[in-house]
């Protein structure tokens, strides 16, 4: 047995033993997804969703950095998370293009837990880790 042979057949246990425990069958187990940990809130921050008409929420960061309400909180932070994100960039643009502000724009990762219920009486309840993409934006009005 030469080299080569010797490292591809420890590379292929390896990937055996890393697919073990990686295989989790979904009939087994039912994944429970926990909501992630959120930031401080303030006036000034604003969670972008999915969910939540894009309207409503442009109007609402006008509403925030625009208006004549004492005291007038100059700046705004969008976050947002996973499929989120790509709404949060298209309001912080179209506030951009509309009044004249600064954008910064941040990025992180943030780790779920999701809890793992066996469906099966042999096994035993564990949870699962897995990380998501997260943006945050700083809008500020001049």
């Amino acid at each position: 047995m030469n080299e080569n042979e010797s490292v591809e057949a420890k590379k292929s246990e390896k990937t055996d033993q890393d697919k073990a425990v990686l295989r989790r069958d979904n009939e087994e187990y039912k994944i429970i997804k926990k909501l992630p940990k959120r930031f401080p809130s303030s006036l000034n921050d604003i969670y972008v969703t999915n969910k939540t008409d894009f309207k409503a929420q442009y109007e609402r960061c006008k509403h925030l950095l625009y208006s004549k309400i004492e005291p007038q909180p100059n700046e705004i932070v969008l976050h947002a998370m996973g499929p989120a994100i790509n709404r949060a960039i298209n309001l912080a643009l179209r506030l951009q293009k509309e009044k004249s502000c600064k954008v910064n724009c941040y990025t992180s990762t943030i780790l779920l837990e999701d809890d793992l219920y066996p469906l099966v009486d042999y096994l035993d309840i564990s949870s699962q880790h897995r990380y998501i993409s997260a943006v945050h934006i700083n809008i500020k009005s001049f």
